[in-house]
């Protein structure tokens, strides 16, 4: 039975869901949730774009994930596929960890993303310590929403979501707060418009932070015009010339910003530029290792 086309928007949120298959634990310890946490971060730095909740159960993750333009589908494949490395090493096991496809639901209506990140903030609400304070899950965005933890690994955007509650900062998090443990019950949609309604600011905002959107329309020989521009190259098409290693990094940076900007594969690359050398893409990897770990 042929596979049902995912609906997806690259300039609207989404809510990814995404299971380990029945006979495996997802994260087996808290070293595991870290990792996954990690690689987020840098999925994230790659694809330039940004987490608006997210939590880490032991058997499936919830996330929030506001593209910013770019493919959904590229980074969570690139995301678990990391991730399903990472355990089968580490676990001296073979086959896949996720249960098929990560199920994903477009957010094309301001009030759902509230829904959204309240249902994702009370996940962890059936664990037994957890029930009467989802806010204390270390595993969760929740708790930096409100300021408890820190540690967001740079993934986390709260002002889309905050910004919604009131214009003062001061008073935000403690409105955030009621406002999910409000919705921990509540399943009629009619309800929880209800609760929105009554939470969010009715103010008139000077300032409201704006979610960015990378629009991802470069054409490959813009791209490498830019970089030409930007670097003082006097060669245009200095892409095609072989056996010269001082352009050697001005390519390298040129295919970056296609992968990262342009979401092109190396297949892609190829049938634009040319054939790729082994040296070459050693270069891009490098080149994204070290921009994405900074």
């Amino acid at each position: 039975m042929p596979r049902v086309a995912r609906r997806r928007n690259p300039e609207n949120p989404h809510h990814v869901m995404c299971r380990s298959i029945s006979e495996v634990t997802l994260f087996r310890n808290d070293s595991d949730k870290i990792k996954y946490l990690q690689l987020m971060a840098l999925y994230c730095k790659k694809f330039k774009c940004s987490i608006l909740a997210y939590c880490l159960m032991d058997t499936h993750v919830h996330i929030q994930l506001d593209p910013q333009g770019c493919d959904i589908s590229k980074y969570m494949h690139g995301l678990n596929l990391c991730y399903a490395q990472y355990y089968n090493r580490k676990y001296k096991r073979r086959g896949p960890v996720f249960q098929g496809r990560f199920l994903s639901k477009v957010i094309d209506v301001d009030e759902h993303n509230l829904i959204v990140s309240a249902y994702i903030h009370n996940n962890p609400k059936n664990l037994p310590s957890y029930s009467d304070c989802v806010d204390t899950y270390c595993f969760s965005s929740y708790g930096i929403y409100l300021g408890k933890y820190h540690v967001d690994y740079g993934i986390l955007n709260t002002n889309f979501i905050l910004s919604q509650f009131s214009n003062n900062p001061d008073v935000t998090k403690t409105v955030y707060s009621d406002f999910v443990t409000s919705c921990n019950n509540v399943t009629q949609k009619q309800k929880q418009f209800e609760i929105i309604d009554s939470y969010t600011s009715k103010e008139h905002y000077e300032y409201r932070s704006e979610r960015y959107i990378y629009y991802r329309d470069l054409t490959p020989r813009k791209v490498i015009e830019t970089v030409a521009e930007v670097f003082n190259i006097s060669t245009p098409d200095f892409i095609q010339i072989k056996y010269n290693h001082s352009v050697t990094s001005f390519k390298a940076i040129s295919i970056f910003l296609m992968r990262c900007l342009r979401d092109y594969s190396y297949k892609d690359i190829c049938k634009e530029v040319g054939n790729l050398t082994l040296l070459l893409i050693f270069v891009v990897e490098g080149l994204n290792l070290s921009y994405l770990n900074k």
